[in-house]
């Protein structure tokens, strides 16, 4: 199976995981990066990868989390023991990679999805060493912008990649060739919120947008459908 990848210059984003849910590996001479961690499987196919293309766990210097959903945080204890990498996230998500984050409304039927993946998947929170904070330029990968994009969750986070352009906009919504939608209501803490995150990132001056969640590795086409989306959206 062809691995699917994006290229630019020297560097290239890798994307790991499925259709249902994508973590990606940013790949630069001077190291590695990973934007979240899947639910189950990310650490073996990245270990793989890195294998695939010749580079070591400990060059993998950090795993940034949009935020602290159990899709996206799944793989990262054990991708952190075995590469050493330090762990990003926004304070408002911390208590949510823990499991302790107290849900009301609507999503307390995430809540217990989460408690239920958390033991069927023996989930171990990882050591977060880093916060995230709006406009914050992280150093890799030519330079990622943290851009602050509440309402899936308080915390939750894009990173907006200088060099290219593209924002890897994390659970913003979903881009599916047979729906494009935003996240289901029970998964969201704030609703309102949601669809006004949606409109902010539309307005944004994108080359590209890379969700989490979508069937192919086209930038250039998320970002089109995240604007006739959010148009349709009003």
């Amino acid at each position: 199976m062809q691995r699917a990848f994006l290229e630019f210059g020297h560097s290239r984003l890798y994307r790991l995981g499925g259709r249902l849910v994508s973590a990606h590996l940013l790949v630069d001479d001077d190291g590695l990066v990973l934007v979240d961690a899947g639910l189950t499987g990310i650490a073996g196919e990245l270990e793989g990868l890195l294998k695939e293309i010749q580079r070591s766990p400990e060059e993998v210097k950090a795993i940034l989390l949009t935020h602290g959903h159990l899709d996206h945080t799944g793989d990262a204890s054990r991708i952190q023991w075995e590469t050493g990498a330090a762990v990003w996230v926004h304070p408002a998500e911390r208590d949510h990679v823990d499991g302790r984050v107290q849900y009301r409304g609507w999503a307390r039927g995430c809540g217990l999805l989460e408690a239920a993946g958390r033991l069927a998947f023996s989930f171990t929170p990882p050591e977060v060493t880093g916060d995230l904070s709006d406009g914050q330029r992280l150093p890799w990968w030519g330079g990622l912008r943290v851009v602050h994009l509440p309402g899936h969750t308080p915390g939750h986070c894009g990173f907006f990649c200088e060099r290219t352009g593209w924002l890897l906009s994390g659970d913003v919504f979903a881009s599916y060739a047979w729906s494009v939608h935003l996240p289901p209501l029970l998964l969201n803490r704030d609703q309102a919120g949601v669809r006004t995150t949606l409109k902010k990132v539309a307005a944004m001056e994108l080359s590209g947008v890379i969700p989490s969640h979508y069937d192919v590795l086209d930038p250039r086409l998320h970002a089109r459908r995240l604007r006739e989306f959010a148009g349709r959206c009003g």
